[in-house]
């Protein structure tokens, strides 16, 4: 008959064991921290990539949760109405200097959110994607760096192309641009 002290014991040993089978590494899961997890979507004819830290929401785009909103720049789609709060919409490809036509009736917005650089102020707006965006994960040894494959003033803002052509956004550039703020300007 066991004691509830070699009861807690044997208890403590079991744990203990299932803890290292759980912290022990399997076949591939060492190079799991260079597989980055992505999520990727398509403007057009481009595909881009960012790291699902920055995205807070994914939804898809209906009619009447958007407007236009006048006297913005190019890559100002528009507004949405997220939960209650209204963010501006930005085509990422028209902020690039490429030209994309959206098709805004299979058109998704993602929620993006972060913390500008060096100030730390919370950034919120929403990026539209034609159709669904999709989650990836892709070994930063298929990554090459952007020259020659993208335009000169979007080199500044990825990190990488892969060889299917998928640019991967370097979020925390966006994000910390004070170029993507659109300010009234009172004269």
């Amino acid at each position: 008959m066991m004691t509830e002290t070699s009861l807690d014991e044997a208890l403590q040993k079991i744990l203990k064991q299932r803890a290292c089978e759980l912290a022990k590494t399997g076949p591939g899961e060492s190079e799991a921290q260079d597989v980055p997890r992505l999520l990727s979507f398509s403007l057009g004819e481009e595909r881009f990539g960012l790291n699902i830290e920055h995205i807070q929401e994914i939804q898809p785009l209906k009619r009447g949760m958007w407007s236009l909103v006048p006297c913005t720049p190019d890559f100002i789609v528009g507004a949405v109405n997220l939960r209650g709060r209204i963010y501006s919409m930005m085509n990422i490809a028209a902020y690039l200097g490429i030209a994309v036509d959206i098709d805004m009736e299979k058109a998704h917005v993602l929620l993006i959110v972060g913390e500008t650089a060096p100030d730390r102020k919370l950034m919120e707006f929403c990026i539209v994607a034609d159709g669904r965006p999709k989650l990836e994960k892709i070994s930063l040894s298929d990554v090459q760096p952007p020259t020659g494959a993208v335009s000169a003033g979007a080199q500044g803002y990825i990190k990488g192309v892969t060889a299917d052509m998928l640019m991967i956004l370097d979020m925390q550039k966006l994000i910390s641009d004070p170029g993507i703020i659109v300010r009234e300007e009172t004269a």
